[in-house]
């Protein structure tokens, strides 16, 4: 990379049986003769080395699985993913744990999924934000029993941890796959019109999508307590739905819920009085005209929380009226009082045996379409319920359920009990690194610095990650000395047996080859090379129970870069010592990183909006670079892998096809040959969540911004004229340097 680097020959010796070197040596001398700018001598033979593409993640067999979307906003993105393994307990009659026969998708699973709900809303601090998806299910306990329940989130897996005061034994006439249909819908309903609404009998409830899971629940209970119904819905094939399975509903109470038309209906129909309830989940002009439904005295009982979250304005006149308005948020109770929750418990328990609660229809998707599961319910073409069917039902009403392995996607996790060494984990990549580890369980957190605590920042994050339940300790061991790793070493084990190594430690040296010294060579070699050896050496005493051995290593040691031959030297050591633990057995990881753009060094150096390249690399995202450590630290083949964003442009053509066929997928369109090229995506039933999902994936992938109105307007032949367009598309490489 350097002007007269083409003129240098290296010899790399990696044998130890190799003779010394030497010019006259015949194994040396005739290797030269060939002319080669890298020759490698390793197990008796010459070679090199060489990038190669890494193989795509290797699927596991797991215990315990989770579906869960790796990019939130973007239903392509669903995976079955690895999770920790559930606490079982040896007395069947005390454990907590059920294992998963049906799981179902309620309407807050998409909001959450599709990004279009923050998930502050649903609970606070990101160490709980990690899988929000799925809180109803129904399977089998240890004891083999049929149950069916709630919990707070994760209930897309086919291992629960069950919540005991939202659980119940399923009723003999009923499959597990009826009662997956229950536990929200009839929840949901009962505290909206029991605890909240106070129904009588008598009363008039106007109930909101009423071929939904909760409006059919809502109406079967307010036909048990011989309520007047009306109800909306949004299709008349939902309509015909309504009339068929609820004929004690005339025709004349069953409105639009896609327009405000419903008010008028309400009027007529009460002759300008108005309803007692109003049970609500639509959003903006038509909440406004269910409020206005409301007879005086009447109870708004509002289930959704887009408009809450959003703090949507509601007219004080309304309560002129001497109404009043309740936010039904089910998932609340799970960091309700024990009191409270207990008495929903009982409250769904006593319907269920007046016969009150009746299984709704469903919708049923295999275990691997949670994909299509999501996309159809987003798409408000489902009647009653949408169900994920895990396993197959036995015929026996009570059988012990055999685990059954899910085949999923590898997801890194770390023990709780252990501790993680990162080293040079102030910096902007090691905060980055050290909070990807918190939000995968860690608990005991070590970070060496050669200074301490230097800014407000870095004290904020420490603060943070206390707040979560981490214990976070700064070492000033000096890792470049044995009695510095064994004091950090010592210092870890204290917190729990070291699981981690991590070493991101950088000192920067920078000259042009020839006006290197030999002590900016050593300088560049303390925290890496030199504090890797003896981590190498020192872990292999102390710390038996390691399962990760980790170091940062650069493109500049890869592919070079001018004015680092020090600094590539010493990754290149740090790489070969990964390479001796891999062949032996033991952990060892070198990962290449490109220029990474939002943190760290080139971040630091870089001035505002400029490309910085690096050894023939852009800057790479940050958020990118943890995405992918999970395919790098659980592939077990390779000790030296890399990623970074190749800086020269590619073909924009295969672009074209990647953008199309993005948006026809999820529009749930089939063939490009049998639709209009020239219609627009509103014309193909986009609705406001796909809309939102499209908007986050053309700005993350394809760095199109537009604005959710020119996304409903655009034709398919806009967006291939789009594609085609010479805009740069940055390629993520994974890489694979090897002899």
């Amino acid at each position: 990379r350097e002007s007269g680097g083409d003129r240098t020959r290296c010899v790399f010796i990696m044998d130890e049986n190799a003779p010394a070197f030497s010019l006259d040596e015949p194994l040396y001398k005739n290797q030269l003769k060939k002319d080669l700018a890298l020759n490698v001598y390793k197990n008796n033979v010459w070679g090199s080395y060489r990038h190669l593409l890494l193989e795509p993640p290797s699927l596991v067999e797991s215990q315990h699985s989770c579906a869960n979307t790796t990019i939130r906003g973007d239903l392509s993105s669903f995976k079955w993913l690895d999770a920790p393994i559930v606490p079982y307990s040896q007395n069947p009659e005390n454990s907590n744990v059920v294992h998963n026969y049906y799981c179902a998708v309620n309407f807050k699973d998409i909001m959450l999924a599709t990004g279009k709900l923050a998930p502050d809303v649903v609970v606070k601090g990101r160490i709980n934000q990690e899988n929000l998806l799925g809180f109803e299910y129904a399977g089998r306990n240890e004891k083999g029993e049929r149950v069916m329940g709630l919990v707070g989130s994760k209930a897309l897996s086919n291992l629960i941890e069950c919540d005991p005061y939202f659980l119940w034994k399923v009723p003999d006439p009923w499959s597990l796959e009826d009662a997956a249909t229950v536990p929200v819908v009839y929840g949901t309903a009962l505290y909206s019109f029991v605890i909240s609404g106070r129904i009588k009998r008598g009363d008039s409830v106007l109930i909101h999508a009423g071929s939904g899971g909760v409006g059919q629940a809502a109406i079967n209970l307010a036909l048990f307590y011989g309520c007047e119904v009306f109800t909306t819905v949004g299709t008349p094939e939902k309509k015909e739905f309504i009339k068929t399975h609820f004929p004690l509903i005339p025709e004349s109470h069953i409105g639009n819920s896609r327009d405000t038309s419903f008010e008028q209906m309400i009027m007529m129909e009460t002759n300008g009085k108005g309803v007692d309830m109003v049970l609500n989940s639509l959003s903006d002009e038509k909440l406004l005209a269910s409020v206005r439904c409301l007879a005086t005295g009447g109870r708004f009982l509002e289930i959704g929380k887009f408009d809450l979250a959003n703090n949507i304005m509601l007219g004080m006149e309304s309560f002129l009226k001497d109404i009043s308005f309740h936010g039904v948020m089910l998932d609340t109770l799970f960091t309700s009082a024990a009191k409270f929750k207990h008495s929903l418990q009982c409250l769904v328990q006593e319907h269920i045996d007046l016969g009150a609660i009746k299984p709704l229809v469903r919708t049923v998707f295999e275990c691997d379409q949670v994909e299509q599961a999501f996309r159809y319910m987003a798409s408000g073409k489902n009647i009653g319920k949408v169900l994920l069917k895990l396993r197959t039902e036995e015929k026996e009403r009570v059988i012990k359920a055999m685990p059954i392995p899910q085949i999923a996607h590898p997801k890194v996790m770390f023990d709780k009990n252990s501790s993680c060494i990162i080293c040079g984990g102030l910096g902007g990549f090691g905060l980055e690194l050290v909070d990807w580890i918190v939000l995968r369980n860690a608990k005991n957190i070590i970070i060496t610095t050669r200074v301490g605590i230097r800014n407000g920042y870095q004290a904020l994050r420490k603060r943070v990650w206390e707040l979560y339940g981490v214990k976070v300790v700064i070492s000033t061991a000096d890792i470049t000395t044995e009695d510095g790793v064994k004091q950090l070493l010592n210092e870890a084990n204290q917190l729990g047996p070291v699981s981690s190594i991590f070493n991101l430690a950088v000192v920067l040296k920078d000259a042009l080859f020839e006006n290197q010294t030999e002590e900016n060579f050593i300088a560049s070699a303390g925290p890496k090379a030199i504090a890797t050896a003896l981590l190498d050496k020192y872990s292999r005493i102390m710390c038996p129970e390691l399962k990760h051995f980790v170091i940062f290593s650069s493109v500049s040691c890869g592919r070079g870069n001018t004015g680092q031959t020090n600094y590539g030297m010493s990754n290149s050591v740090m790489e070969r010592i990964c390479e001796i633990r891999k062949s032996e057995g033991l952990p060892g990881l070198a990962i290449e990183w490109g220029a990474v753009g939002d943190v760290g060094l080139v971040a630091d150096k870089a001035e505002e909006n400029q490309e910085v390249v690096i050894g023939g690399t852009l800057q790479q995202k940050i958020d990118n670079c943890l995405e992918i450590m999970d395919h790098l630290l659980t592939q077990k083949n390779y000790p030296i892998v890399s990623s970074m964003v190749v800086a020269e442009k590619r073909a924009s053509s295969s672009n074209t096809g990647t953008i199309v066929d993005t948006v026809i997928n999820m529009l749930g369109l089939r063939d490009l040959k049998t639709i209009s090229l020239h219609s627009t995506l509103a014309e193909f039933g986009l609705d406001s969540i796909i809309t939102v999902e499209i908007k986050q994936i053309f700005e993350r992938q394809f760095e199109v911004f537009l604005t959710s109105h020119e996304i409903r307007n655009i034709t398919l032949s806009k967006l291939q004229e789009l594609a085609a367009s010479d805009v740069k598309e940055n390629k993520l490489g994974l890489m694979n340097p090897r002899q």
